[in-house]
């Protein structure tokens, strides 16, 4: 047995995560799995996450009474389907704002329907189908690669989706810390979005960071040329206390220039 278990260590451990059926199709065997599991958890290198999910420990985890299982990590791999999204792909880039407990994962949209929220540790997983054909990168996280939301991509999803970002002003404060985007990556995003709205929140939004990430103007003309015939909501929830940016027919919380003070 010992064989088998350091075999599957040796397979697996280069995400930690691990699913019970990815150690059935490696061993061939259901009766073999069930033992190698058993023996695994029972000697303390791995650790159950839920049923038919696991953590394998690192060497030098073995032996201690307690681990904490890296969130990004577990969001990583806890589906076969999904990558970190929204607010979570921000702390793999090191650019969230604020720390939180809520890990969102993207499932492509193959998946029949949304997992319930899952809890383990002091994490909370929250899970979202959607396209994950484009905007997807890697980083390693803890000697791991993690797969999660580009930077270009979180900044239309951000703006689609501020809720999932923990909020508009948690969004705007988190992409301040970006430096640099490639505006002809977002561009290219933007027919997997609502056309006319999105365009007018991307160019208020590239427009506010004009300088900061050298936008030539020839991108915000080219978003000019979707302007909608009637005003369009920064905020959708938010439906008073709005000012009017006229170029971008768009309505703005008047609370949005107190994130300047920060």
């Amino acid at each position: 047995m010992a064989k088998i278990t350091e075999g599957i260590i040796k397979e697996f451990q280069n995400k930690r995560i691990v699913h019970r059926r990815e150690i059935v199709s490696f061993l061939k065997s259901e009766s073999k799995t069930t033992t190698a599991i058993d023996w695994l958890l029972k000697s303390g290198k791995a650790l159950f996450i839920k049923k038919g999910l696991y953590y394998l420990k690192k060497t030098d985890e073995w032996f201690r009474d307690y681990i904490e299982v890296n969130p990004l990590i577990l969001a990583g791999y806890i589906h076969p389907k999904g990558v970190v999204g929204y607010h979570a792909s921000l702390k793999c880039l090191g650019k969230a704002y604020s720390e939180s407990t809520v890990f969102q994962v993207a499932l492509d949209k193959s998946v029949p329907r949304v997992c319930k929220p899952f809890e383990f540790q002091n994490g909370r997983y929250e899970f979202y189908r959607t396209n994950l054909s484009f905007g997807i990168v890697v980083s390693v996280i803890d000697d791991v690669k993690v797969r999660h939301f580009s930077k270009e991509r979180i900044i239309l999803e951000g703006l689609m989706f501020p809720d999932r970002f923990l909020g508009l002003s948690e969004f705007l404060q988190s992409i301040e810390n970006i430096t640099w985007i490639n505006p002809d990556k977002v561009l290219s995003m933007l027919n997997n979005y609502p056309l006319k709205t999105v365009s007018m929140r991307l160019g208020w939004l590239l427009e506010r960071q004009k300088s900061y990430w050298h936008i030539d103007e020839g991108i915000l003309k080219k978003l000019e040329k979707n302007k909608p015939e009637s005003n369009i909501l920064l905020n959708k929830k938010k439906t008073k206390y709005n000012y009017l940016v006229k170029r971008w027919k768009l309505m703005v919380p008047k609370t949005i220039n107190e994130l300047n003070e920060y």
